[in-house]
């Protein structure tokens, strides 16, 4: 196949894949040392978990491929028409930006101290 990958880049992608799951663990167990430069304590360990290692390994799997697919296709170049063609049509160059400003008003809004003043006029 021509698109078969190499031992090389599958040992990479490996080592990446399980490089990740690391950081993964220990971001969800560890408060500190996750390096594991010092002999792992039981004040190393958070007491309450946030999040789970549940779907960590597979989510992990689909972003070493999709890095893979982006650096040997063509999305890794930026385009300006690739950027804006898949975005709202209302964002500024692909960025997601804010709605435009509406036009003023041809009719000129009276001012807070205009509304709340009180006229006195001359009557005849």
């Amino acid at each position: 196949m021509a698109n078969a990958l190499t031992a090389g880049a599958q040992a990479l992608m490996d080592a990446y894949w399980r490089a990740a799951n690391y950081l993964s663990v220990g971001q969800i167990y560890l408060y500190d040392n996750p390096l594991l430069r010092k002999p792992l304590t039981k004040e190393h360990i958070k007491p309450r978990l946030l999040g789970h290692w549940g779907t960590t390994p597979g989510l992990n799997f689909v972003y070493v491929h999709l890095n893979r697919m982006i650096k040997t296709s063509s999305w890794s170049t930026r385009s300006t028409s690739r950027a804006t063609a898949t975005t709202c049509p209302r964002s500024r160059a692909g960025g997601g930006g804010r709605r435009p400003r509406r036009k003023p008003s041809a009719r000129r809004r009276p001012t807070t101290s205009e509304r709340h003043s009180v006229s006195v006029g001359v009557t005849r």
